[in-house]
């Protein structure tokens, strides 16, 4: 897998502004903790900020996803009134 795979929108092959912002945000969050780390600085809560939202926005990302694929009920009972 090549980082360009990453960015890039896999339908269409253009790049993904959000898939880029995300792993941007990836990369300099990783960076701060990771000097954080080696300056001894680092304490739990940063830690703790850094995987907290790492995961809400993986949960959300496949939250949406999910609900995007959902067949939307009240269209369907508007349809048949």
């Amino acid at each position: 897998m090549s980082l360009r795979e990453l960015i890039t929108n896999p339908a269409s092959g253009r790049l993904s502004t959000s898939d880029t912002t995300l792993f941007g945000a990836f990369l300099v969050s990783s960076f701060v903790l990771l000097w954080v780390t080696v300056s001894g600085h680092l304490q739990e809560w940063l830690f703790a900020a850094y995987l907290g939202a790492w995961v809400l926005q993986s949960q959300g990302a496949k939250w949406q996803a999910m609900n995007r694929t959902k067949p939307n009920k009240e269209s369907d009972n508007d349809s048949h009134s």
